[in-house]
């Protein structure tokens, strides 16, 4: 009986309907402007935004928690904001340090633990930034395919660059291609679409990635020396993205979605189109089409829809910032 009760009170720490909720914003970005909002606002269906940044021109963003950094990737720039002044109530503009950029359409970040990645694919160049963006290293892309996903999988003390081409996923160090440890590992048939996205989680040491055959979207995972895939999101191979938090959940998006953990819950509104998605530490699912977000709580399974407010624009890229 003791056993059960704390099972319990450990599920009742993590699940999506916390009480009191997780203190959280949720940043939504668009092409012209990031807005903020309160994560318990947004699963009640509401949608004032704390704060509005305009940022034209914005390709991605990214939190970083160890740091207490957000990052925005422009066309020519990327910048670094503090959150340590973040609060449900308030989003200052503390700008921390800018480093130039030449060419970034496209461009793309991730996550290592001591270096954040750049990818500018339609530049062919990539380049790892330490934390507050001084002194970069370029990324030796050599031998490499496109179209081309690239993620920072963290192993020991280094950042090793790893990547997901049409026939191949592997990992190797950053400016020394033929140095190790690297591994690469073929794929079993070459993709017809894609790679769509890429990710490393750390946590595990795996590699996640989406791509399409030539009839099903598939999820790729790189796990030691082993490299598995599977069939996710139905029978409508096509653009996809996936959203993870390693401790609250994986899931997969674009038509439709399927969360793949904590448990699988199959494809599910696959008449939908999804542009953006977000696993919260809250155990929530974020999940943009047009200017709707979808929000679901991820303990029941399948997910349980809890609210669908409508943002009034649409994003592009979530972020989840624990605030205190």
């Amino acid at each position: 009986m003791r056993k059960w009760l704390l099972l319990l009170l450990l599920l009742s720490a993590c699940t999506g309907s916390q009480e009191p909720p997780l203190p959280a914003l949720v940043a939504a970005g668009s092409g012209s402007e990031v807005r903020f909002y309160r994560a318990r606002d947004l699963q009640a269906g509401l949608a004032a935004p704390v704060a509005t940044w305009s940022k034209d021109g914005l390709q991605d963003l990214a939190y970083w928690g160890s740091q207490g950094r957000l990052y925005l990737l422009f066309l020519d720039r990327l910048e670094a904001y503090a959150t340590s002044g973040f609060s449900e109530a308030s989003v200052p503009q503390n700008l921390q340090a800018t480093a130039p950029l030449t060419g970034c359409a496209g461009g793309y970040l991730r996550l290592g633990q001591n270096r954040l990645l750049v990818h500018c694919p339609e530049a062919g160049k990539a380049f790892l930034f330490p934390p507050g963006l001084e002194d970069p290293l370029e990324a030796d892309l050599t031998g490499l395919e496109g179209p081309l996903r690239l993620a920072l999988l963290p192993q020991g003390t280094l950042d090793l660059l790893a990547y997901m081409t049409p026939s191949a996923m592997g990992f190797r160090p950053a400016q020394n291609p033929g140095g190790s440890p690297r591994l690469e590992k073929p794929l079993d048939l070459p993709l017809a679409q894609g790679p769509f996205d890429f990710r490393a989680d750390g946590s595990r040491g795996r590699l996640l990635s989406l791509g399409a055959t030539a009839t099903e979207t598939r999820l790729y995972t790189l796990l030691g020396d082993t490299l598995q895939s599977r069939k996710v999101l139905g029978d409508f191979p096509g653009q996809a993205r996936l959203a993870l938090d390693p401790v609250a959940g994986l899931a997969a998006l674009g038509r439709g979605f399927q969360v793949l953990e904590p448990r699988d819950s199959g494809p599910q509104e696959v008449f939908l189109n999804f542009a953006a998605g977000l696993v919260g530490q809250d155990s929530y699912l974020y999940l943009a089409s047009g200017s709707l977000l979808y929000v679901y709580d991820l303990v029941p399974s399948p997910p349980q829809r809890v609210a669908l407010p409508s943002l009034g624009f649409p994003p592009q890229f979530l972020a989840f910032i624990p605030v205190e």
